[in-house]
């Protein structure tokens, strides 16, 4: 009886529980001729309505080419500290500083110029990251182990952002599309809150404009839309056999998405055939979004 009622309060949960924090903004112009801040900024926004932590993650960048940072071929690396992003909360992440004056950012939440020091531990001077104004790409992972591809995927990466027009990595179909400039970022659409997990319909080229934790919540709305897409079913559900399959009228190309009831992305493919291999994902409740056309509906999944 006790597992009948765990089933039932687990099925209860609808995305707005969802915890998903992404890459709001990113601006590589920093201190150059004309730039609008002094310095170089990622920006982090939890577009759930649950809490999450960022201890143990990391911000990486490299260049929009792929070249990694030698002499170990590495992602340059910030550790994020031992902090809990609210629903609607923004997070900056401070880097490397041009040459010339501007306007400072707002107080960064975390600096990365001065993330480590040297001393008694021999950790190595962070002088933050000096990332391209126009094109380049830039990674959120749950982990602080720097990655060494060029175009990384896997569990431990939770957003990826191809900016500009020439990154070899990025979230579908390509990269957000526009080169930036000393007086543009590429910022995610609807303030933060939309995802489709495309980089070229989820960001716009724009002006700057660094927010922070102190920056007054904006907390999204993602409840659960079944009838965004005409004639969208998904069946079986519950999944027993480890494939389920999607089929709505204009059965075009689209993108499936498995999010766990934690909110965190565990499966996705992009895909023009109606059947979606899931085995490889455990037992469990399932929210699954799916993005056809630019409409994107989300439903529950089950899978046994």
């Amino acid at each position: 009886m006790k597992k009948i009622y765990l089933l039932i309060a687990i099925l209860t949960i609808t995305t707005s529980s969802f915890a998903q924090v992404v890459i709001s903004q990113v601006y590589g112009g920093g201190g150059n001729n004309g730039a609008v801040y002094t310095h170089d900024f990622i920006e982090l926004f939890n577009r759930g309505t649950v809490a999450q932590s960022l201890n143990g993650w990391s911000i990486q960048y490299t260049s929009a080419a792929g070249t990694l940072t030698a002499p170990n071929n590495n992602w340059f690396m910030t550790p994020l500290p031992n902090i809990t992003l609210q629903p609607g909360q923004y997070f900056l992440i401070q880097q490397a500083a041009g040459a010339n004056p501007g306007t400072a950012l707002p107080t960064p939440d975390l600096n990365g110029i001065t993330a480590a020091t040297t001393g008694s531990d021999g950790a190595a001077v962070t002088v933050g990251i000096a990332m391209s104004g126009s094109n380049g790409k830039v990674l959120l992972s749950n982990s602080t182990t720097p990655e060494t591809t060029i175009n990384p995927s896997g569990a431990n990466v939770i957003d990826k952002v191809g900016y500009g027009t020439t990154p070899t990595g990025f979230e579908g179909t390509g990269p957000t599309g526009t080169a930036l400039t000393n007086t543009t970022a590429a910022l995610r659409n609807n303030a933060g809150c939309t995802d489709t997990n495309s980089n070229s319909s989820d960001f716009t080229s724009g002006t700057p404009a660094a927010r922070n934790t102190a920056t007054t919540l904006n907390v999204c709305s993602l409840g659960i839309n079944e009838s965004a897409i005409s004639g969208l079913s998904i069946s079986p559900n519950p999944v027993n056999n480890g494939v389920f399959y999607v089929t709505t009228d204009a059965n075009a190309e689209r993108t499936v998405t498995l999010y766990d009831v934690l909110g965190k992305k565990v499966f996705t493919t992009t895909t023009s055939e109606n059947a979606v291999n899931v085995s490889g994902l455990n037992v469990g409740v399932y929210m699954v979004q799916i993005t056809e056309e630019g409409k994107t509906a989300t439903k529950k999944l089950v899978i046994r």
